[in-house]
């Protein structure tokens, strides 16, 4: 089991919502989508996690790094419709930051 404390969680996953609407927000509203709650990651024996924007083609792939306060979410944005779509973002709870692009 990962440890990270709650605020730290909650500081990391309002960021990834912030990220993926700013990508999408309309895909979201449109469609109904609830956004991912990353508190399954912490005991998952696989803490990789998938979440499909319907009208995407794509979607986010997300994952935690380290422990404790220096906890990072890294998320990859993927969208089979535009051509060297991919991002990777790193988010910690202080904000995020793109860290690569056009992998896709």
């Amino acid at each position: 089991m990962r440890s990270v404390p709650e605020k730290t969680l909650e500081a990391i996953q309002r960021h990834f919502h912030e990220l993926i609407r700013e990508q999408v927000a309309k895909l979201i509203d449109k469609n109904k989508v609830t956004l991912p709650d990353l508190t399954p990651l912490l005991t998952a024996e696989e803490p990789k996690a998938w979440f499909r924007i319907p009208g995407m083609r794509g979607g986010f792939s997300y994952w935690l790094e380290g422990e404790g306060r220096d906890t990072k979410l890294v998320t990859e944005s993927l969208s089979g419709v535009v051509e060297s779509s991919g991002q990777r973002y790193e988010i910690t709870a202080a904000g995020s930051h793109l860290v690569e692009e056009g992998f896709v």
